[in-house]
């Protein structure tokens, strides 16, 4: 019953249409601005909790093992076996915390999963403060995500919303909570649009930009954050860097790819040395972070520091060499084991240690002056995260609104995208949701979702009359939109590009539908 009750308001929500909008524009600066002070005050946390673990290394740890004094070390050894058994809990309690964050949002939006938003909230927030600590290569941006998602999930819950307002809040939350983590607002709403829903309806749209816009401005204003990376002022691109820019592509497309196996296999390690269960997987990635704290320093949070080094600095080619197989392997060790935290900068740092690695053999070499390997790194940072993510305009929009430059950039993830498709490339976090709904217990009763579904050109769908689709089982076709045009959803009605539907059906049937509307 209350399911029925929910779509006959959901369809009045879309009579009203003009209003609808407007009402969720407002809602989504709601939305923004408790996400930007929730956002903000964990990547506040987060900062304070990495220079109170680094100050303890400088201060206490290292000089002491240089006295050949290892008690301090053996008492912080302990102290992260303590940290892993309070994440673990942490982790029991809420397991929809546990990961990056991403792909339990996506599922939020089908219809999979349910989160908790309170729990998911304070787990999150308190697990990934505890994760950087104990120095573990995790990103925020994912946390961050979700965390916007969980404050919107919350205001909706608060304003009493319908499921499908609900889930325009919840895409409005998960690209504050981008727009927040990068100080980005542009690529927070792109991201939410193209990485979360594969939709650009206005509905969607201005509700993300309001919620981006805000959560932006609260960071920026109140709590003083701004970009995560800081690269100079870069030369303007010339043709003496189309052949590096390519190649970089071509590099950046199978290394997502292998990127994403390490990421998607890493249980299969885990396995092989017994390491079965949450907590013996945290213990070991804590551990191991210990030892990294002390070894390789650089490699450990997420790597913005990392990257801004690199710029900054300019490492030999055999320090890159090194930086690239630890980032990459500490980043799959410690996202494996279950800690609540993302890989998304990490992803950019690795990028950038690509773009590093070609400059210097490049510059080296005579074949371009020192003053392009900025240019270099920031398109191998695009071309990385395309690759892995497939999603090439949050890629590119998220370093352009970071380095105020752009015709590099989309030469670059363009080639990544293609080179990673050849060698089977699929996006990381579609992967991630496939193996969490593969390893879930099924509900008893699945419940239906409202779902929209918009019409691409040259997909199954367009052309087609509603009485010819071949729809799933379960499935009813509510309404059917276009621009600011209804259309009453008759057997005979030829449905084209720009249509948006609005289908009542089960989750499972989610994807199968969208990918109707898009191929």
């Amino acid at each position: 019953m209350n399911q029925l009750h929910a779509l006959a308001d959901t369809l009045q929500d879309l009579s009203r249409w003009n209003a609808f909008r407007l009402r969720l524009f407002f809602e989504g600066i709601v939305v923004g601005i408790a996400g930007g002070f929730t956002i903000g005050s964990f990547i506040w946390a987060l900062d304070e909790s990495s220079e109170i673990r680094r100050h303890i290394f400088s201060t206490y740890i290292e000089p002491a093992l240089s006295n050949g004094d290892v008690i301090p070390f053996c008492a912080w050894l302990i102290f992260a076996v303590f940290l892993a058994y309070i994440v673990y809990r942490l982790c029991v309690h809420e397991t929809m915390a546990m990961g990056g964050g991403i792909p339990q949002v996506k599922g939020e939006l089908l219809g999979y999963f349910h989160m908790r938003w309170l729990p998911v909230l304070y787990v999150k927030f308190s697990a990934m403060v505890l994760g950087i600590l104990g120095g573990l290569s995790i990103g925020r941006e994912a946390p961050s995500v979700q965390i916007g998602a969980a404050v919107a999930k919350g205001i909706s819950r608060i304003l009493k919303r319908v499921p499908l307002e609900e889930k325009y809040l919840i895409t409005s939350g998960s690209s504050a909570g981008l727009a927040a983590a990068f100080s980005a607002p542009l690529a927070g709403t792109v991201f939410a649009l193209e990485e979360m829903n594969q939709s650009f309806s206005s509905a969607l749209l201005l509700p993300s930009m309001a919620s981006a816009v805000s959560a932006t401005i609260v960071t920026r204003y109140v709590f003083g954050q701004e970009g995560i990376f800081i690269f100079p002022h870069m030369p303007a691109t010339t043709h003496l860097l189309i052949l590096p820019l390519i190649l970089a592509g071509a590099i950046c497309g199978p290394l997502g790819v292998f990127y994403n196996y390490g990421l998607t296999h890493v249980g299969r390690f885990y396995n092989a040395i017994h390491l079965k269960g949450v907590f013996p997987r945290l213990l070991f990635a804590f551990i191991l972070g210990a030892f990294v704290c002390l070894a390789l320093p650089q490699i450990t949070e997420g790597g913005d520091g990392l990257v801004n080094s690199i710029v900054d600095k300019h490492p030999t080619l055999s320090m890159l060499l090194v930086l690239f197989a630890g980032k990459y392997l500490f980043t799959v060790l410690s996202t494996g084991s279950g800690i609540p935290g993302g890989f998304l900068v990490p992803m950019f740092s690795i990028g950038a240690l690509v773009g590093a690695i070609e400059s210097n053999i490049f510059i080296s070499l005579g074949i371009i002056d020192p003053m392009y390997g900025t240019n270099i790194i920031t398109a191998a940072m695009a071309a990385f995260v395309t690759a892995s993510m497939r999603s090439p305009i949050t890629s590119v929009l998220l370093i352009l609104e970071l380095t105020g430059d752009f015709s590099h950039l989309v030469l670059t993830a363009a080639i990544a995208y293609v080179t990673s498709a050849l060698v089977g490339g699929k996006p990381i976090y579609g992967q991630l949701l496939a193996i969490s709904l593969k390893n879930r217990k099924q509900p008893a009763k699945e419940t239906r979702t409202i779902l929209e579904i918009p019409i691409c050109p040259g997909s199954y769908l367009s052309g087609k009359k509603i009485e010819d689709i071949h729809w799933p089982a379960c499935c009813t076709l509510i309404d059917v939109r276009q621009n600011e045009q209804a259309h009453i959803p008759q057997p005979d009605l030829v449905l084209k590009p720009g249509m948006h539907l609005y289908v009542y059906a089960l989750p499972k049937d989610g994807t199968k539908l969208l990918h109707l509307g898009r191929s």
